[in-house]
């Protein structure tokens, strides 16, 4: 396998592994709130201990992606032991990764023992721990290397209030045994829903900022981190429109005594939410591009191997957004992807329909935008 198939396998297996990770966080987040939350406001739940042990056991295996990553750069220089020793004891990454593992066994046992307890102080305790692990992963983040302690707050406010709301929403479609007192449920859920999409957003924008300056958005489109970030972007649309049907349009009709099950719909944005995941995932595998101003076309081309390593000038390279036939047209169309993706759920079409919709809505969106920008 040559250099560049190998780099290629890793980054997809980091991103993938990412998403992994993410997911393994949400559920047992999501789990441990259901179990605090009153029969009467949820359907029945059922997560056994087993599957709550494989994902924390996920957590431990894929959070040592990064050090793998690294690893496979130092053998081709040093011996295994050597570079094994290196990274899990003198690297910030490797010291975060043992706390990781500390806590998940910690974790693990708690689990084990205490699972079956209806005592909320037991699952007050589980969150409290998954906190913590959260804290020791944010700890290795690229805002805590920069900006220190408020990156660090920061990337933890954020990951925390992901996996809460998506957590939640994980555990209801795919965990979720009959759709007995849905109402009840959307009734808190809908409230927590807005408030963590509101502090996701504030944090998102800080940690943005924190990679590059948001006014030079555009111009990190010719990177693969903007490219990956975009596309992270572009998916938060179908996710808005199926919380739309989710909160909304689901609760009119069940208001209505209408015989829906909703459980395919959350499982959709579910799907949406781990193409985010994945999206991130590629994100953490690119470099931030802190200076837009110092990327230039020559960097551009030598990105994509166009260009030979080392050689061209710098000469910045900037993106305006030009309005134009192409780009207007497929704006138009992904406008209304979206609008038919929701009007399917109103005429009860299967929610497949909807979801290739949605599909058709980010595809159109971000050809929409590549017609759109020009490079000079």
């Amino acid at each position: 396998m040559d250099e560049w198939t190998q780099e290629e396998m890793m980054m997809f297996l980091s991103t993938i592994s990412e998403a992994l990770l993410y997911s393994c966080f949400a559920l047992l987040m999501g789990s441990f709130i259901f179990s605090l939350i009153p029969t009467d406001l949820k359907p029945a739940i059922l997560v056994s201990k087993k599957f709550k042990l494989i994902a924390l056991a996920g957590i431990a295996v894929f959070s040592f992606m990064p050090i793998l990553n690294l690893m496979v750069y130092l053998l081709e220089e040093y011996t295994f032991l050597y570079v094994l020793k290196s990274l899990l004891l003198t690297f910030e990454i490797g010291k975060a990764w043992i706390v990781t593992v500390i806590l998940t066994i910690i974790l693990g046992f708690f689990i084990y023992l205490f699972d079956n307890r209806n005592t909320p102080i037991y699952y007050i305790i589980g969150i409290l721990l998954l906190f913590g692990i959260v804290a020791a992963m944010s700890w290795t983040t690229h805002s805590h290397a920069v900006y220190g302690i408020q990156g660090l707050i920061t990337h933890f406010i954020h990951f925390s209030t992901v996996i809460v709301w998506v957590g939640i929403l994980i555990i209801v479609a795919w965990f979720s045994k009959n759709k007995e007192n849905w109402i009840p449920f959307l009734n808190w859920f809908h409230v927590t829903a807005l408030f963590c999409f509101a502090i996701i957003m504030v944090t998102g924008l800080s940690l943005m900022n924190y990679s590059m300056n948001i006014s030079e958005y555009p111009n990190s489109w010719l990177q693969p981190y903007g490219q990956s970030l975009l596309i992270k972007h572009l998916l938060i649309l179908p996710l808005i429109g199926y919380a739309f049907i989710n909160g909304f349009l689901m609760k009119r009709k069940l208001g209505k005594k209408e015989e829906l099950d909703p459980r395919p719909w959350t499982k959709l944005e579910s799907i949406i939410v781990l193409a985010i995941f994945a999206a991130t995932g590629a994100m953490s595998q690119q470099e931030p591009p802190h200076n837009n101003a110092s990327f230039s076309k020559d960097t551009f081309l030598q990105a994509y191997g166009i260009l030979p390593s080392g050689q061209g000038s710098l000469v910045p390279l900037t993106v305006d957004i030009v309005a134009n036939f192409k780009g207007i047209s497929l704006g138009i169309l992904a406008v209304a992807f979206l609008v038919i993706s929701i009007y399917s759920f109103t005429k009860k079409m299967p929610p497949l329909f909807s979801f290739i919709m949605s599909i058709l809505l980010v595809v159109c969106a971000l050809l929409a935008l590549s017609y759109s920008v020009v490079a000079y």
